[in-house]
């Protein structure tokens, strides 16, 4: 009769192999991709890895740790160390183009989808054989069918396509079944209570709820895609393996270290664009846009703004101590008393530019203009009193709105008419502003912001104030805008 010590022993020593032979597998598919793609080297590791070894089928990321489980790991090797070595640069992409990084209140099916697709896409672009998998080919022809139908694949474009453009069922579930590698469930977790268990498909039920405008049948796809697995998957037993001193990889000490990692292969790729070819283009254009992409914009708007004396008790300077003390030791003789007068950084002069040219959408421009002055506005960027120009052009100045403090501003958000719809040139605007400079009708010029499509002629010089082209979208940003101008991209 065997004893049940030996047979508790036996189990640990094969559970221990398995988990010696998994980490085996994911650091064969590390060093395949730093051998194909040298520019991938700093992404590579920078990923924890932690096995999750109650569980089965776990295969997960949410930013700074791989969790998985063994059988996970061999199932899919199963299917050959390159399909693996796809998987894992899969979810390494969702981290260097923070694709976790997410809101609440986000269509979750849509974002997946969108995210899963645009990782898969440059996966395929990068055409490394050891990316290579049983599905590629059927993966390349219906990228192609996708990005005939809703245009480049880009992340954020796609998902703006899914919601304005809804899939259809058919094609909900092939883009799912093509596309989907990794679970996604720990993207949503991040502003929930983490001290509360929560099994998936509780996370599943609480997103519909966000995204009531879901079709029926994404909602039950969306259900049944997790109800095939193990569902009661105890997110506080991936943050007790957070404390495993012995992971591999180098722990990234917050979210903005993958904006570095990302700058740092961008850099990779620079320095040796002969080894690479196009492939380095696509990938930098894509790094480039995911690093544009991010900049905050009441943040930018902030970048134009000045210190200024302004007529106000400056309540930081205050000194009750010293104010406390004389009250107590003369009575009524307070020995210090606040200042009359702050230091406030705020814009007081400031040129908007809206390019008012055929190819411009009128409706997007509105929505431009109010959330630029809704910034300003609310979040204390101007003053009392500011000097800020509203110019309209098209291939010559169309009109010029002078505002000089909120009363104006609310009547010409009341009243505001397009003007132009000719054709582009983007230089009038900046010789009619040398012309406001020359008769002092701007003192203390901060800079220019200038919305457009981008199609137009750009000025070669220089100017003296910084300036600032705010696009529509990610393909109005082209090579021949100035290297001297800052690029911002609107989002609606």
């Amino acid at each position: 009769m065997v004893s049940k010590s030996f047979n508790n022993d036996n189990k640990d020593r094969e559970s221990n192999k398995d988990v010696i032979l998994a980490e085996k597998i994911i650091t064969a598919a590390q060093d395949k991709i730093v051998a194909s793609m040298r520019f991938m080297d700093s992404a590579v590791f920078a990923l924890k890895k932690e096995i999750v070894s109650d569980k089965n089928g776990i295969f997960m990321v949410d930013g700074t740790t791989l969790y998985y489980s063994s059988d996970e790991i061999f199932t899919r090797m199963k299917r050959g160390l390159s399909s693996f070595t796809h998987d894992y640069m899969h979810v390494l992409l969702h981290c260097i183009f923070k694709h976790y990084y997410v809101s609440e209140k986000v269509n979750r099916l849509y974002w997946d989808l969108a995210s899963d697709i645009a990782v898969e896409e440059m996966i395929e672009s990068l055409g490394a054989t050891c990316l290579n998998t049983p599905e590629s080919s059927e993966r390349r022809d219906e990228l192609k069918k996708i990005k005939a139908k809703r245009g480049r694949l880009s992340v954020d474009r796609l998902y703006k396509s899914f919601v304005n453009d809804p899939p259809i069922e058919a094609e909900v579930g092939l883009m799912r079944e093509l596309f989907t590698v990794d679970d996604h469930l720990l993207w949503y977790r991040a502003n929930k209570n983490v001290n509360k268990p929560v099994d998936t498909s509780e996370i599943i039920e609480d997103g519909e709820a966000d995204n009531s405008h879901l079709q029926d049948h994404d909602k039950n796809q969306q259900r049944s895609s997790n109800d095939d697995t193990d569902t009661k998957f105890d997110i506080t037993s991936i943050e007790e393996l957070g404390n495993n001193e012995e992971c591999d990889g180098a722990a990234l000490l917050s979210d903005q270290d993958w904006d570095k990692i990302r700058e740092t292969v961008k850099t990779s790729l620079e320095m040796d664009d002969a080894s690479f070819g196009d492939v380095g283009g696509t990938m930098k254009r894509e790094l480039r846009y995911a690093e544009e992409k991010r900049i905050d914009y009441s943040t930018f708007l902030r970048k134009f703004a000045a210190n200024h004396e302004t007529l106000k008790v400056d309540d930081d300077s205050f000194d009750y101590i010293m104010y406390t003390y004389g009250l107590n030791r003369y009575r009524d003789m307070p020995l210090i008393e606040p200042l009359e007068y702050k230091d406030e950084k705020n814009i007081r002069d400031l040129v908007i530019a809206i390019d008012t040219s055929g190819s411009t959408d009128g409706e997007l421009v509105k929505k431009f203009v109010d959330k630029s002055f809704e910034i300003l506005c609310n979040n204390d960027v101007i003053g009392a009193k500011f000097n800020i120009h509203v110019v309209q052009c098209d291939a010559e100045i169309q009109d010029d709105t002078v505002l000089k403090n909120r009363d104006d501003v609310d009547g010409f958000l009341r009243s505001l008419e397009i003007k132009g719809l000719g054709g582009t040139d983007f230089r009038p605007v900046f010789h009619y502003i040398n012309e406001l400079i020359r008769k002092k009708e701007l003192r203390n010029l901060r800079g220019l912001l200038y919305f457009t499509d981008g199609k137009g002629t750009y000025p070669k010089r220089k100017p003296v104030y910084d300036t600032a082209f705010i696009f529509v979208d990610d393909d109005a940003c082209g090579d021949d805008v100035p290297a001297w101008a800052m690029k911002v991209y609107f989002d609606e």
